[in-house]
């Protein structure tokens, strides 16, 4: 649940926007938003930019007894499209404001657009909460053949279709190791067959039961991330939840293990 905001927290905030529009663009935003211009009306001077949005938003904030003057006044400075050109320091900004916004239940999304969230309580949470998923994802070593192919989504944090670009770079890896012009299981299939392999793991002679098992289990866990992710849909149910870091972490750690034994994998025929 939400708490209230605060003082400190739109003065923090003001010196953030403040930053991002001059005089007359802050003339034009209190117009637009309804906001009251202390410069023209009660100064004969005008003051800092962040300190004339802090004190407009104050006064209509209590006016309203509501947040809503100072979320609008976040989503009238930080619009995309202003941002396009420049993703680092979009980036940058965001996590200035939301780092002050989450302790109070609140986050500015990657829309421009401020929303409600779980309330951050520690520093630790903190901390997690202002990581990229791709800067939470590096600590677990993802294979850079991964992020090769899903990079756009993963900016993003769309975790569905960042989980389905990496399945078929997999599947693209796997047919140019193989030369087969196939997709899918049936690519897996064709690729791993015992008898008659395309492909084989380096040393690995498929002579013991231990190196049959192995080979084997590289066959099946390719098999495995066809099916939990290529092949389903997004209107689809699935064994995974497409909204949930936590799978996704699963779904890149399975794909980044078939990636690191492929490194170690050959063309036999």
């Amino acid at each position: 649940m939400s708490k209230p905001i605060d003082n400190r927290i739109i003065e923090h905030v003001a010196k953030i926007l403040g930053e991002e529009l001059t005089g007359s663009k802050i003339d034009d935003m209190f117009d637009q938003l309804g906001l009251i211009n202390l410069d023209k009306i009660e100064r004969g001077y005008t003051s800092t930019k962040w300190r004339r949005i802090h004190e407009s938003v104050l006064v209509k904030c209590k006016e309203n007894n509501s947040a809503l003057p100072f979320f609008l006044v976040i989503q009238y400075v930080l619009t995309p499209s202003s941002y396009i050109d420049k993703p680092d320091y979009w980036k940058k900004i965001l996590r200035g404001i939301n780092s002050q916004l989450m302790f109070y239940g609140f986050e500015v999304n990657d829309a421009g657009r401020v929303i409600e969230t779980e309330v951050v309580e520690s520093f630790g949470d903190g901390q997690r909460r202002l990581q990229s998923f791709t800067e939470r994802l590096s600590a677990y070593e993802i294979h850079p053949e991964i992020l090769k192919y899903c990079t756009d989504e993963l900016f993003s944090e769309n975790y569905f279709h960042a989980i389905l670009e990496a399945s078929k770079g997999l599947l693209h890896r796997l047919r140019e190791m193989s030369g087969l012009d196939l997709d899918g299981s049936t690519l897996v299939n064709e690729a791993f067959i015992i008898r008659k392999p395309v492909i084989v793991i380096n040393g690995n002679k498929m002579e013991s039961l231990t190196e049959k098992s192995e080979y084997n289990g590289l066959k099946s866990l390719l098999n495995t991330i066809v099916y939990l992710y290529r092949n389903p849909k997004a209107h689809e149910p699935k064994l995974y939840n497409p909204s949930s870091e936590s799978d996704a972490v699963t779904a890149f750690t399975l794909m980044s293990m078939a990636h690191s034994i492929l490194d170690n994998c050959i063309r036999v025929r």
